[in-house]
């Protein structure tokens, strides 16, 4: 049942997706609506998905890298949700939906029994597990505003005047946006991480032992870091951290794919 919630869930962001590109392009408010109307029917979709997968196995439904990413996902459709209606920026969807539906479409169904080489027993594991989910939410949603930011700013500096830029908001919104994102995700990023480094001698036997999406876990953190670091020196802001945003963001998809497909003590 879960499966099938969950390929609902898809198909709904698809549809969404499609929506909201359609209206940046023909600036259509009722296109928008629709996408904002299928967003929420597949986010319900994918609540249910996650429930029924949990009360089917009897345990929390974030034991698999698999159900990790669909987790991610489905924070960062609710983030998406609350940014939107917060600072009014229906156009981000646009940019979001396409990220979350590339992550969700590379979960075949195959890979959703892929479980944790470790069983998950300690409270401090799952509370790790957790912070780390609404910290790459979070940052789901920074790459999406630093696509669109490099697209205004692309489209002002072009002098483009179509119909799908006239949709996109300031670039001053835009920067405060991932500044507002990053500020979000990296403390969560951050603590979770901490907590997943301290429970690691109890889990495995030793914090030494090789694991990839430790490595690039930690690579991701050190890039986001050093986008915070620079945004509160003032040196970093508008392109310069979009593009880092964007780098951090690749490091991210690198992070959880090594969870899925390499071996280690995470997974595969």
């Amino acid at each position: 049942m879960n499966a099938v919630l969950y390929d609902i869930a898809l198909t709904a962001y698809i549809l969404a997706a499609a929506a909201a590109i359609g209206s940046l392009f023909g600036r259509r408010d009722q296109l928008a609506w629709v996408a904002l109307l299928l967003t929420q029917a597949g986010w319900i979709c994918h609540t249910a998905a996650v429930i029924a997968r949990g009360i089917e196995l009897g345990r929390l439904p974030f034991v698999t890298m698999a159900e990790v990413i669909s987790l991610v996902i489905w924070a960062a459709v609710l983030l998406d949700f609350w940014i939107e209606r917060r600072h009014r920026v229906r156009p981000l969807s646009a940019f979001v939906l396409p990220v979350v539906l590339a992550l969700g479409l590379g979960l075949p169904t195959g890979l959703r029994s892929i479980a944790l080489e470790t069983p998950v027993k300690s409270g401090w594991i799952m509370v790790h597990v957790a912070l780390v989910l609404v910290g790459l939410a979070a940052l789901v949603l920074n790459f999406g505003v630093a696509l669109m930011y490099l697209v205004r700013e692309w489209q002002l500096k072009h002098k483009r005047t179509g119909t799908f830029y006239r949709g996109l908001p300031p670039l001053e919104t835009l920067d405060r946006l991932t500044v507002a994102t990053l500020t979000i995700g990296f403390p969560f990023l951050t603590v979770g991480l901490a907590l997943g480094v301290l429970s690691a001698p109890a889990a495995w036997g030793s914090l030494l032992t090789f694991d990839p999406l430790a490595l690039f876990s930690l690579v991701m953190w050190v890039i986001y870091a050093a986008t915070l670091l620079g945004r509160v020196m003032g040196q970093w802001g508008g392109r310069r951290a979009a593009y880092y945003a964007i780098a951090g963001f690749c490091v991210l998809l690198a992070t959880l794919s090594a969870g899925v497909f390499l071996h280690g003590r995470h997974g595969s």
